[in-house]
Protein backbone atom coordinates (compact mmCIF):
# COMPACT_ATOMS: atom_id res chain seq x y z
CA UNK A 1 0.00 0.00 0.00
CA UNK A 2 2.74 2.30 1.04
CA UNK A 3 4.69 2.02 -2.39
CA UNK A 4 1.62 1.89 -4.57
CA UNK A 5 0.10 5.57 -3.28
CA UNK A 6 3.95 6.72 -3.56
CA UNK A 7 4.48 5.79 -7.04
CA UNK A 8 0.81 7.29 -8.25
CA UNK A 9 1.74 10.27 -6.51
CA UNK A 10 5.26 10.65 -8.23
CA UNK A 11 3.60 9.36 -11.44
CA UNK A 12 0.50 12.25 -11.29
CA UNK A 13 3.38 14.73 -10.70
CA UNK A 14 5.88 13.88 -13.14
CA UNK A 15 2.32 13.81 -16.06
CA UNK A 16 2.00 17.35 -14.43
CA UNK A 17 5.45 18.66 -15.04
CA UNK A 18 5.41 16.97 -18.56
CA UNK A 19 1.96 19.13 -19.08
CA UNK A 20 2.92 22.11 -18.12
CA UNK A 21 6.37 21.64 -19.71
CA UNK A 22 4.80 21.28 -23.18
CA UNK A 23 1.77 23.88 -22.94
CA UNK A 24 4.34 26.50 -22.09
CA UNK A 25 6.21 25.66 -25.05
CA UNK A 26 3.06 26.17 -27.18
CA UNK A 27 2.22 29.69 -25.11
CA UNK A 28 5.29 31.23 -25.22
CA UNK A 29 7.83 29.79 -27.94
CA UNK A 30 5.61 32.48 -30.27
CA UNK A 31 7.09 35.40 -28.40
CA UNK A 32 9.62 34.48 -26.35
CA UNK A 33 11.22 31.51 -27.75
CA UNK A 34 12.38 28.88 -25.90
CA UNK A 35 13.65 31.58 -23.24
CA UNK A 36 10.88 30.89 -20.61
CA UNK A 37 11.02 27.24 -21.15
CA UNK A 38 14.47 26.39 -19.76
CA UNK A 39 14.06 28.64 -16.81
CA UNK A 40 11.16 26.54 -15.69
CA UNK A 41 13.54 23.63 -16.38
CA UNK A 42 15.66 25.10 -14.34
CA UNK A 43 13.12 26.14 -11.40
CA UNK A 44 11.88 22.47 -11.79
CA UNK A 45 15.12 20.68 -11.30
CA UNK A 46 15.71 22.73 -8.16
CA UNK A 47 12.93 21.78 -7.15
CA UNK A 48 13.29 17.85 -7.58
CA UNK A 49 16.51 18.32 -6.18
CA UNK A 50 14.78 19.64 -3.04
CA UNK A 51 12.49 17.31 -2.98
CA UNK A 52 14.66 14.18 -2.75
CA UNK A 53 16.73 16.06 -0.39
CA UNK A 54 13.74 16.07 2.22
CA UNK A 55 12.65 12.84 1.27
CA UNK A 56 16.16 11.73 2.67
CA UNK A 57 15.46 13.43 6.18
CA UNK A 58 12.63 12.68 8.58
CA UNK A 59 9.80 15.10 8.45
CA UNK A 60 9.72 15.50 12.57
CA UNK A 61 13.27 16.14 12.45
CA UNK A 62 12.23 19.03 10.32
CA UNK A 63 9.47 20.46 11.94
CA UNK A 64 11.03 20.79 14.61
CA UNK A 65 13.14 24.09 12.77
CA UNK A 66 9.57 25.31 11.79
CA UNK A 67 9.50 28.16 14.16
CA UNK A 68 12.45 29.30 13.15
CA UNK A 69 11.78 29.14 8.89
CA UNK A 70 8.49 30.62 9.53
CA UNK A 71 10.72 33.30 11.38
CA UNK A 72 12.95 33.96 8.22
CA UNK A 73 9.88 34.02 6.07
CA UNK A 74 7.71 36.73 8.20
CA UNK A 75 10.78 38.58 7.89
CA UNK A 76 11.16 38.87 4.47
CA UNK A 77 7.33 39.08 4.17
CA UNK A 78 8.03 42.35 6.00
CA UNK A 79 10.80 43.80 4.12
CA UNK A 80 7.87 43.48 1.31
CA UNK A 81 5.30 44.70 3.00
CA UNK A 82 6.88 47.82 4.12
CA UNK A 83 8.23 48.62 0.12
CA UNK A 84 4.66 48.23 -1.06
CA UNK A 85 3.12 50.38 2.17
CA UNK A 86 6.00 53.09 0.90
CA UNK A 87 4.91 52.87 -2.11
CA UNK A 88 1.16 53.39 -2.09
CA UNK A 89 -1.36 56.04 -2.73
CA UNK A 90 -1.09 59.31 -1.30
CA UNK A 91 2.32 59.19 0.10
CA UNK A 92 4.98 61.79 -1.02
CA UNK A 93 7.02 61.18 -4.38
CA UNK A 94 10.42 61.32 -2.36
CA UNK A 95 8.81 58.15 -0.29
CA UNK A 96 8.00 56.55 -3.20
CA UNK A 97 11.01 56.77 -4.82
CA UNK A 98 12.79 55.61 -1.86
CA UNK A 99 10.59 52.34 -1.79
CA UNK A 100 11.14 51.76 -5.76
CA UNK A 101 15.00 52.01 -5.76
CA UNK A 102 15.19 49.23 -2.27
CA UNK A 103 17.13 46.77 -3.32
CA UNK A 104 15.68 43.26 -4.09
CA UNK A 105 12.29 44.06 -4.24
CA UNK A 106 10.46 43.39 -7.40
CA UNK A 107 6.59 44.20 -8.62
CA UNK A 108 5.64 47.61 -7.23
CA UNK A 109 5.24 48.57 -10.32
CA UNK A 110 2.24 46.14 -10.58
CA UNK A 111 0.85 47.08 -7.19
CA UNK A 112 2.17 44.94 -5.27
CA UNK A 113 5.38 43.63 -3.87
CA UNK A 114 5.85 39.92 -4.00
CA UNK A 115 8.97 38.92 -5.36
CA UNK A 116 12.72 39.17 -3.80
CA UNK A 117 15.32 38.78 -6.72
CA UNK A 118 18.21 40.16 -8.99
CA UNK A 119 16.94 40.68 -12.86
CA UNK A 120 15.04 37.42 -14.15
CA UNK A 121 15.86 35.10 -10.84
CA UNK A 122 12.82 36.02 -8.46
CA UNK A 123 11.65 34.50 -5.57
CA UNK A 124 8.26 34.64 -3.57
CA UNK A 125 8.64 34.32 0.13
CA UNK A 126 4.63 33.94 0.38
CA UNK A 127 4.68 30.29 -1.66
CA UNK A 128 7.25 29.02 0.95
CA UNK A 129 5.17 30.89 3.79
CA UNK A 130 2.54 27.80 3.09
CA UNK A 131 5.16 25.12 3.77
CA UNK A 132 6.22 26.89 7.26
CA UNK A 133 3.10 27.55 8.00
CA UNK A 134 2.05 23.31 7.07
CA UNK A 135 5.30 22.15 9.00
CA UNK A 136 4.58 24.80 12.21
CA UNK A 137 0.66 23.83 12.57
CA UNK A 138 1.80 20.09 11.61
CA UNK A 139 3.71 19.95 14.82
CA UNK A 140 1.87 22.27 17.09
CA UNK A 141 -1.53 20.37 16.58
CA UNK A 142 -0.06 17.07 16.56
CA UNK A 143 1.84 17.63 20.44
CA UNK A 144 -0.85 19.90 21.81
CA UNK A 145 -3.96 17.98 20.93
CA UNK A 146 -5.10 17.75 24.48
CA UNK A 147 -5.41 21.48 24.87
CA UNK A 148 -7.63 22.11 22.33
CA UNK A 149 -10.49 22.70 24.82
CA UNK A 150 -8.52 26.03 25.38
CA UNK A 151 -8.30 29.33 23.87
CA UNK A 152 -5.06 30.31 24.01
CA UNK A 153 -2.93 26.65 24.15
CA UNK A 154 -5.57 25.14 21.80
CA UNK A 155 -6.23 28.48 19.12
CA UNK A 156 -4.57 31.37 20.09
CA UNK A 157 -0.77 30.79 20.57
CA UNK A 158 -0.61 29.03 16.85
CA UNK A 159 -2.78 31.67 15.46
CA UNK A 160 -0.95 34.74 16.33
CA UNK A 161 2.01 33.03 15.05
CA UNK A 162 0.45 32.60 11.67
CA UNK A 163 -1.99 34.80 11.24
CA UNK A 164 0.63 37.55 11.96
CA UNK A 165 2.78 35.81 8.67
CA UNK A 166 -1.02 36.03 6.43
CA UNK A 167 -1.09 39.76 7.71
CA UNK A 168 2.12 39.94 6.19
CA UNK A 169 1.27 38.73 3.15
CA UNK A 170 -1.80 41.18 2.27
CA UNK A 171 0.42 43.84 3.38
CA UNK A 172 2.49 42.77 0.53
CA UNK A 173 -0.32 43.44 -1.94
CA UNK A 174 -1.15 39.85 -2.46
CA UNK A 175 -4.99 39.16 -1.48
CA UNK A 176 -5.25 36.14 -3.36
CA UNK A 177 -2.26 34.40 -1.73
CA UNK A 178 -3.33 35.58 1.58
CA UNK A 179 -7.09 34.09 0.81
CA UNK A 180 -5.78 30.86 -0.41
CA UNK A 181 -3.20 30.56 3.29
CA UNK A 182 -6.22 31.66 5.39
CA UNK A 183 -8.64 29.18 3.90
CA UNK A 184 -6.07 26.61 3.88
CA UNK A 185 -5.36 27.37 7.95
CA UNK A 186 -9.07 27.19 8.65
CA UNK A 187 -9.47 23.62 7.14
CA UNK A 188 -5.78 22.46 8.49
CA UNK A 189 -7.27 23.30 12.11
CA UNK A 190 -10.48 21.90 11.56
CA UNK A 191 -9.04 18.27 10.16
CA UNK A 192 -6.44 18.84 13.61
CA UNK A 193 -9.52 18.99 15.66
CA UNK A 194 -9.79 23.01 16.95
CA UNK A 195 -13.42 24.39 18.65
CA UNK A 196 -15.68 24.89 15.91
CA UNK A 197 -16.35 27.68 17.78
CA UNK A 198 -13.22 29.32 17.72
CA UNK A 199 -13.12 28.43 13.76
CA UNK A 200 -16.40 30.30 13.61
CA UNK A 201 -14.62 33.45 14.67
CA UNK A 202 -11.37 33.17 12.90
CA UNK A 203 -13.56 32.79 9.79
CA UNK A 204 -15.97 36.29 10.87
CA UNK A 205 -12.11 37.97 11.37
CA UNK A 206 -10.67 36.91 7.93
CA UNK A 207 -14.03 37.43 5.86
CA UNK A 208 -13.86 40.82 7.33
CA UNK A 209 -9.89 41.34 6.49
CA UNK A 210 -10.70 40.45 2.87
CA UNK A 211 -13.65 42.36 2.83
CA UNK A 212 -11.85 45.14 4.20
CA UNK A 213 -8.93 45.11 2.13
CA UNK A 214 -10.82 45.00 -1.23
CA UNK A 215 -12.54 48.25 -0.32
CA UNK A 216 -9.46 49.57 -0.25
CA UNK A 217 -8.37 48.95 -3.35
CA UNK A 218 -10.71 49.99 -6.43
CA UNK A 219 -8.68 47.46 -8.91
CA UNK A 220 -10.06 44.97 -6.23
CA UNK A 221 -13.60 45.71 -5.97
CA UNK A 222 -14.02 46.45 -9.07
CA UNK A 223 -13.16 42.83 -10.54
CA UNK A 224 -14.98 41.28 -7.76
CA UNK A 225 -18.56 43.45 -9.08
CA UNK A 226 -18.25 43.20 -12.62
CA UNK A 227 -16.54 39.48 -13.29
CA UNK A 228 -19.89 37.58 -13.88
CA UNK A 229 -19.90 40.37 -16.65
CA UNK A 230 -17.10 39.85 -18.71
CA UNK A 231 -18.42 40.35 -22.31
CA UNK A 232 -20.01 43.84 -20.90
CA UNK A 233 -16.61 45.40 -19.51
CA UNK A 234 -14.35 44.18 -22.13
CA UNK A 235 -12.44 46.72 -22.51
CA UNK A 236 -11.44 47.95 -18.71
CA UNK A 237 -12.00 45.57 -15.62
CA UNK A 238 -12.53 42.28 -17.09
CA UNK A 239 -10.72 42.58 -20.74
CA UNK A 240 -8.40 39.43 -19.39
CA UNK A 241 -11.29 37.35 -18.52
CA UNK A 242 -13.14 37.70 -21.88
CA UNK A 243 -9.93 37.15 -23.50
CA UNK A 244 -9.61 33.77 -21.38
CA UNK A 245 -13.21 32.79 -22.00
CA UNK A 246 -12.63 33.19 -25.65
CA UNK A 247 -9.89 30.99 -25.34
CA UNK A 248 -11.76 28.00 -23.93
CA UNK A 249 -14.69 28.29 -25.96
CA UNK A 250 -12.63 28.44 -29.49
CA UNK A 251 -11.46 25.29 -28.36
CA UNK A 252 -14.81 23.04 -28.45
CA UNK A 253 -14.26 19.60 -27.06
CA UNK A 254 -11.32 18.39 -29.36
CA UNK A 255 -9.38 22.30 -29.58
CA UNK A 256 -7.52 23.58 -32.34
CA UNK A 257 -4.34 21.59 -32.08
CA UNK A 258 -1.26 21.59 -30.33
CA UNK A 259 0.55 25.32 -31.03
CA UNK A 260 -2.50 26.67 -32.94
CA UNK A 261 -3.73 28.69 -30.17
CA UNK A 262 -4.52 32.22 -31.17
CA UNK A 263 -5.32 34.15 -28.06
CA UNK A 264 -1.47 33.44 -27.08
CA UNK A 265 -0.27 35.87 -29.38
CA UNK A 266 -0.44 39.10 -27.27
CA UNK A 267 -4.49 39.14 -26.92
CA UNK A 268 -3.88 37.41 -23.13
CA UNK A 269 -1.94 38.85 -20.88
CA UNK A 270 0.04 36.46 -18.33
CA UNK A 271 -1.15 33.63 -20.79
CA UNK A 272 2.08 31.53 -19.43
CA UNK A 273 1.14 31.89 -15.95
CA UNK A 274 -1.94 32.46 -14.68
CA UNK A 275 -3.63 31.55 -17.51
CA UNK A 276 -2.30 28.93 -18.91
CA UNK A 277 -5.00 26.50 -18.00
CA UNK A 278 -7.36 29.13 -21.17
CA UNK A 279 -4.65 27.99 -23.83
CA UNK A 280 -4.40 24.51 -22.69
CA UNK A 281 -8.39 24.68 -23.06
CA UNK A 282 -8.12 26.34 -26.50
CA UNK A 283 -5.52 24.44 -28.21
CA UNK A 284 -6.57 20.61 -26.37
CA UNK A 285 -10.43 21.24 -26.22
CA UNK A 286 -12.57 20.25 -23.45
CA UNK A 287 -10.73 16.66 -23.22
CA UNK A 288 -7.30 18.47 -22.30
CA UNK A 289 -9.29 20.20 -19.85
CA UNK A 290 -10.69 17.18 -18.37
CA UNK A 291 -7.20 15.29 -18.35
CA UNK A 292 -5.83 18.30 -16.22
CA UNK A 293 -8.43 18.01 -13.46
CA UNK A 294 -8.32 14.10 -13.30
CA UNK A 295 -4.47 14.50 -13.15
CA UNK A 296 -5.06 16.88 -10.14
CA UNK A 297 -7.78 14.91 -8.58
CA UNK A 298 -5.14 11.91 -8.66
CA UNK A 299 -2.53 14.09 -7.35
CA UNK A 300 -4.54 15.30 -4.03
CA UNK A 301 -5.83 11.51 -3.74
CA UNK A 302 -2.86 10.01 -3.29
CA UNK A 303 -1.37 12.60 -0.98
CA UNK A 304 -4.55 11.90 1.50
CA UNK A 305 -3.83 8.02 0.88
CA UNK A 306 -0.24 8.70 2.52
CA UNK A 307 -1.56 10.73 5.33
CA UNK A 308 -4.19 8.18 6.27
CA UNK A 309 -1.28 5.86 6.62
CA UNK A 310 1.20 8.39 7.93
CA UNK A 311 2.61 7.32 11.79
CA UNK A 312 1.37 9.99 13.93
CA UNK A 313 -0.58 13.43 13.83
CA UNK A 314 1.64 14.92 12.94
CA UNK A 315 2.35 13.22 9.25
CA UNK A 316 -1.69 13.63 9.08
CA UNK A 317 -1.46 16.96 9.11
CA UNK A 318 1.27 17.25 7.07
CA UNK A 319 -0.63 15.91 4.28
CA UNK A 320 -3.57 17.46 4.98
CA UNK A 321 -2.00 20.84 4.78
CA UNK A 322 -0.11 20.15 1.04
CA UNK A 323 -3.04 18.80 -0.28
CA UNK A 324 -4.90 21.80 0.59
CA UNK A 325 -2.26 23.83 -0.46
CA UNK A 326 -2.46 22.47 -3.72
CA UNK A 327 -5.98 21.60 -4.03
CA UNK A 328 -6.92 24.94 -3.13
CA UNK A 329 -4.53 26.87 -5.62
CA UNK A 330 -5.37 24.76 -8.26
CA UNK A 331 -9.46 25.22 -7.92
CA UNK A 332 -8.59 29.19 -7.53
CA UNK A 333 -6.74 28.84 -10.78
CA UNK A 334 -9.08 27.00 -12.87
CA UNK A 335 -12.06 28.83 -11.29
CA UNK A 336 -10.80 31.92 -11.99
CA UNK A 337 -10.21 31.02 -15.93
CA UNK A 338 -13.78 29.47 -16.63
CA UNK A 339 -15.16 33.01 -15.01
CA UNK A 340 -15.97 31.35 -11.60
CA UNK A 341 -13.94 33.48 -9.98
CA UNK A 342 -13.09 36.81 -9.92
CA UNK A 343 -9.87 37.60 -11.65
CA UNK A 344 -6.48 37.05 -9.58
CA UNK A 345 -2.90 36.18 -9.87
CA UNK A 346 -3.17 32.81 -8.83
CA UNK A 347 -0.62 29.98 -10.61
CA UNK A 348 -1.57 26.91 -11.53
CA UNK A 349 0.08 24.08 -9.54
CA UNK A 350 3.19 22.05 -11.91
CA UNK A 351 1.37 23.95 -14.79
CA UNK A 352 2.07 27.72 -15.39
CA UNK A 353 5.34 29.85 -15.52
CA UNK A 354 6.86 30.25 -12.18
CA UNK A 355 9.92 29.23 -10.24
CA UNK A 356 8.74 29.82 -6.78
CA UNK A 357 5.29 28.08 -7.01
CA UNK A 358 7.53 25.03 -8.85
CA UNK A 359 9.59 24.76 -6.34
CA UNK A 360 7.16 24.97 -3.09
CA UNK A 361 5.08 22.31 -5.02
CA UNK A 362 7.83 20.11 -5.17
CA UNK A 363 8.71 20.66 -1.94
CA UNK A 364 5.65 19.52 -0.53
CA UNK A 365 5.36 16.70 -2.68
CA UNK A 366 8.71 15.69 -1.19
CA UNK A 367 7.93 16.10 2.11
CA UNK A 368 4.60 13.96 1.44
CA UNK A 369 6.68 11.08 -0.07
CA UNK A 370 8.85 11.62 3.18
CA UNK A 371 5.64 10.86 5.67
CA UNK A 372 4.99 8.28 3.55
CA UNK A 373 8.38 6.47 3.74
CA UNK A 374 8.67 6.65 7.67
CA UNK A 375 5.43 5.38 7.85
CA UNK A 376 6.58 1.98 5.86
CA UNK A 377 9.73 2.52 7.99
CA UNK A 378 8.15 2.41 11.49
CA UNK A 379 5.31 -0.61 9.85
CA UNK A 380 8.24 -2.65 8.80
CA UNK A 381 10.45 -2.06 12.09
CA UNK A 382 6.43 -2.72 13.96
CA UNK A 383 6.85 -5.85 12.22
CA UNK A 384 10.09 -7.90 12.94
CA UNK A 385 9.88 -6.89 16.25
CA UNK A 386 6.83 -9.01 17.19
CA UNK A 387 7.11 -12.18 18.71
CA UNK A 388 6.04 -14.62 15.98
CA UNK A 389 3.29 -17.17 16.57
CA UNK A 390 4.75 -20.58 17.50
CA UNK A 391 3.71 -23.18 14.77
CA UNK A 392 0.84 -25.59 15.32
CA UNK A 393 1.95 -29.17 16.38
CA UNK A 394 2.20 -31.73 13.80
CA UNK A 395 -0.82 -34.29 13.52
CA UNK A 396 1.60 -37.23 12.13
CA UNK A 397 4.20 -38.97 14.61
CA UNK A 398 7.66 -39.31 13.59
CA UNK A 399 9.42 -43.20 13.72
CA UNK A 400 10.50 -42.53 16.63
CA UNK A 401 7.91 -40.63 18.21
CA UNK A 402 5.70 -43.95 16.52
CA UNK A 403 8.21 -46.48 18.30
CA UNK A 404 8.25 -44.06 22.10
CA UNK A 405 4.51 -44.96 22.23
CA UNK A 406 4.66 -48.43 21.33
Amino acid sequence: MYRTSRIILISTVAFLLVFGLTMLYSTTYYVHGETMLSRQLLWIVIGAAGALSINALDYRALSRYAGWLLLALALALAYLAAANLLDGRGMPPEVRAFAQALPLVRGLHVGSARWLGISFVRVQPSEFATLGIILFLGRYFGYHSRHFHTFYRGFGKPMLAVGGVVVLILLGGDLSTTAITGAMIFCLSFVAGVRLRFLVLAGVLGVALAVAAMHASPTRMARFLYYRYPEQYQDNETYQLWASQLAIGSGGWRGLGFTESRMKRRYLPEAHTDFIVAIAGEELGFAGIALLLLLYATMIFSILWIGAMAADREGVLICSGVALALGLRAFVNIGVVGGFLPTTGVTAPLISYGGSSAVASLLGVGLVLNVGKVAHRIAMETALDRPQPAPPPSRHLSHRDAVSAD
